[in-house]
C-alpha cells in the first residue's frame, strides 16, 4: 500500500507541474499589457545585486530588497517599498513611494510619482532579473545631491504559487 501511495504522489506532482507550466496565464488574452507587466513586477521580492552610477555603489545598499504592490487598474497608481540593512546619506532611490507605468511605454518605463522621475525597467533571464535605470539630477532623498546615470539591478525568485501550494500539501 505504501508503494501505491508513493506512485500516486509522484503522478500528482508531475500533473501539477505540467498543469502549472501549461496554465501560467501569461498569454491570457483578457489581460492588458499593463496588467501583465504589473504581475511580473509583483511576482515576488527583488534582491539587489548591483547599484551603479558609473561607480559600483552596491555596498551602500546592503541586503536591499524591493517589493511592488497594488491592485491592477487601467492607468493605475501602484506602490513600491524597499529596505536595506543601512541606507546611504545621499541616494537617488527613495525607500518607498508610488509609481505608475509610462502610458506610451508600459512594457519598459515607469514613473516615480513623488518627483516624476521616469525610469527604464528591463526584465531578463525569464523575468527573474530586473534592471531599473534612470538619469537623476537633484537632491538625494536624505540630503545633498546625487546626480548621474544610475542602474539598480535586482534578482528575483519567481515560482508558481499553485505548484508551491501543492508541494506543501504533499510534504505535510
Amino acid at each position: 500500500m505504501n508503494h501505491l501511495s508513493q506512485i500516486f504522489a509522484f503522478f500528482l506532482i508531475v500533473s501539477v507541474v505540467l498543469f502549472s507550466v501549461g496554465c501560467d496565464g501569461s498569454d491570457d488574452p483578457e489581460k492588458t499589457e499593463e496588467e501583465i507587466q504589473l504581475d511580473k513586477l509583483k511576482a515576488g521580492e527583488w534582491t539587489l545585486i548591483s547599484a551603479t552610477d558609473g561607480t559600483d555603489r552596491t555596498s551602500e545598499y546592503p541586503n536591499m530588497k524591493l517589493t511592488f504592490s497594488g491592485s491592477y487598474a487601467a492607468g493605475g497608481i501602484y506602490n513600491y517599498s524597499s529596505s536595506a540593512t543601512s541606507w546611504p546619506a545621499l541616494s537617488p532611490w527613495e525607500q518607498s513611494g508610488s509609481w505608475k507605468f509610462a502610458p506610451a511605454n508600459i512594457s519598459n518605463r515607469i514613473i516615480r510619482l513623488n518627483d516624476e522621475q521616469e525610469m527604464i525597467y528591463t526584465l531578463s533571464n525569464s523575468d527573474k532579473q530586473l534592471a531599473i535605470s534612470f538619469t537623476y539630477s537633484g537632491g538625494g532623498f536624505v540630503n545633498g545631491r546625487v546626480d548621474g546615470e544610475w542602474t539598480f539591478t535586482f534578482q528575483g525568485l519567481k515560482y508558481n504559487a499553485s505548484f508551491r501550494g501543492a508541494i506543501s500539501i504533499l510534504l505535510r
